[in-house]
């Protein structure tokens, strides 16, 4: 006699399919109506029956695994999974992806899953359905991001960020370790993917450098005092992991980086051209002010932080004085994928610095399609005048200080174009105006520089702005210096 298997479509079906079967059968027994029959307990069945694995052909930690039961008189219920044959978990599902412990110290383990089925009645297969999995432990994997790592020079500021895997499952990940160059290895938390370095002041006594570590964008460091760093040399960050069996990962490393100690209160970010760079160098040095510079365009752009937050922002809290020179080009944000002008990109870590009492002097131009939403509150500054015709500045005109103080007036050596005159934000202080020539109906303002005081204090001056790129009205380079002077070493010195 042949049978022909159909899918069970509901337990209804199921139970009136075994109940036929349980009849049948009790027939050719011959007992008689009325007499009682004892339950038949349901028997279990796993979808693979033995698995022949061995060396390196065993599973890794992490098994899928399905089963089913079935139940003569009635129908099953559910399941109980035990790993030793006498602590059993109860269960409804039929299949599951377990995650086996491997013993620590040891790569290999035959784990046995024994699976019994309950009825409706609430028996108990007697003979559980078992299988024994022959397991090798793999493993993890901890990958730096080369791509995304800073590169060349760095000034007091590294930022890493790196991956940690498992072929076992990342839940079988028990630690992560770090370190610098040949320095001591520092347990981290493996699940903190962004890892940034910040010089710590000079420790002194002929120790070398140490540094912070934060985690993410956050603004109170995990560790402190890590050492292995190697100032003015190359730097080459390593990771490394540990599973819960004990098998550690390989070692991978960064790109190696020259890491600089800041040798000054005042740092100059230059997002100019070689040339206009070159330019406030000059100046600064006919002061014999003592200076750090940030080149922003220099071989590429190869100085700009991979991440504006948090390497961009940790890099200015290393400074009390900021100088930022930029002009309208775009950038792009590897990060955000956002396209804008650099001084946009680094607006939300200068706003923080200058609210934690840093002193800011920024020179910049705008574009005619500028988007002004990451400067608004950032700068003293809501927006600029917008009209129809043209604005120029010519070289018999000049901007003109509207406040008392060693301010020079500034002269172009040729014609300007492309003025933007600002709309001052509510706490801003007109500070220069333009001496322009409107041409075509030009109608406006002439405002094109404005300061801000700390906090509403009127002894502390910590912003100035320029709406104009300086060294386009720098026909005077000593004019240049008394104005570089008067902001950055009278007007910062609280």
């Amino acid at each position: 006699m042949g049978f022909a298997l159909f899918p069970v479509r509901s337990a209804r079906t199921f139970r009136a399919a075994s109940l036929l079967l349980a009849f049948i059968a009790m027939g050719g027994m011959g007992c008689d109506r009325g007499e009682a029959i004892d339950n038949i307990a349901p028997e279990t069945h796993l979808a693979v029956k033995s698995i022949e694995r061995f060396g390196a052909d065993r599973l890794n930690s992490k098994v899928s695994m399905s089963w089913y039961g079935t139940d003569v008189d009635g129908y099953v219920t559910g399941y109980e999974l035990s790993l030793d044959g006498t602590t059993w978990k109860h269960s409804t599902k039929q299949d599951s992806v377990f995650l086996f412990s491997i013993p620590a110290g040891s790569d290999t383990a035959d784990i046995t899953l024994y699976v019994r089925a309950i009825d409706n009645q609430g028996q108990r297969d007697e003979s559980p359905a078992s299988l024994v999995f022959p397991l090798k432990n793999a493993p993890p994997v901890a990958e730096v991001d080369q791509a995304s790592q800073s590169l060349g020079t760095a000034l007091g500021v590294l930022t890493y960020r790196w991956t940690a895997t498992d072929p076992d499952g990342n839940e079988t990940i028990a630690g992560a370790e770090i370190r610098m160059n040949n320095g001591t290895w520092y347990t981290i938390d493996p699940k903190q993917p962004m890892l940034t370095f910040v010089l710590e002041p000079d420790a002194g006594g002929g120790m070398g450098p140490t540094a912070s570590l934060f985690y993410g964008n956050a603004v109170q460091p995990a560790f402190t005092g890590l050492d292995g760093l190697q100032e003015s040399g190359g730097n080459i960050f390593q990771v490394r992991l540990t599973d819960i069996a004990g098998a550690t990962s390989e070692v991978d490393s960064a790109l190696e980086v020259t890491l600089l100690r800041p040798t000054s209160d005042l740092l100059v970010i230059s997002g100019q051209t070689a040339s206009v760079t070159s330019s406030y160098q000059g100046w600064l040095n006919a002061l014999t002010l003592s200076y750090d510079l940030l080149d922003l365009n220099a071989n590429s752009g190869e100085a700009r932080p991979y991440y504006w937050n948090p390497t961009f922002k940790h890099i200015l809290s290393q400074y009390d004085r900021v100088l930022a020179v930029t002009n309208s080009d775009n950038a792009l944000d590897p990060v955000t994928g956002a396209t804008q002008p650099l001084l946009a990109h680094m607006a939300q870590a200068l706003q923080a610095f200058t609210t934690q009492g840093g002193k800011l002097m920024t020179s910049t131009a705008f574009g005619p399609n500028t988007d002004f939403t990451p400067y608004i509150g950032a700068f003293p500054m809501d927006g600029i005048v917008t009209s129809s015709g043209q604005v120029r500045l010519v070289p018999d005109s000049a901007l003109v200080p509207q406040v008392s103080g060693n301010y020079p007036d500034l002269h172009p050596s040729s014609i300007v174009i492309g003025i933007s005159p600002l709309v001052a934000s509510a706490d801003a202080d007109v500070f220069y105006r333009a001496q322009l020539t409107k041409l075509s109906g030009w109608q406006g303002d002439n405002l094109v520089a404005v300061r801000r005081k700390y906090l509403g204090n009127p002894a502390h001056i910590n912003e100035v702005f320029f709406s104009v790129e300086l060294h386009r009205v720098a026909s005077s380079s000593q004019a240049m210096e008394d104005l570089l002077e008067q902001i950055l070493v009278y007007d910062f010195a609280w």
